[in-house]
């Protein structure tokens, strides 16, 4: 059930990388979001590590949002 959620996180986390408009910060969110399948897939259980590293890149404002604080 957890791989479930996780793995659904991960293809959330695609998605949004899908909609940003900055190619660099897309391309990052996709690496994290292969990570985190690649962990899921291969990790065996290490949720320990799946879990807080899948929550900071949720947690990551996107390229935008960034760009109006700098204004």
């Amino acid at each position: 059930m957890i791989d479930l959620v996780l793995l659904l996180a991960g293809l959330v986390l695609w998605g949004r990388a899908s909609r940003e408009g900055d190619e660099a910060w897309s391309l990052f969110l996709r690496g994290v979001a292969l990570l985190d399948l690649a962990f899921i897939a291969f990790g065996n259980g290490q949720l320990l590590l799946e879990v807080p590293l899948l929550a900071l890149a949720l947690a990551l404002p996107s390229a935008a949002s960034l760009e109006r604080r700098r204004s």
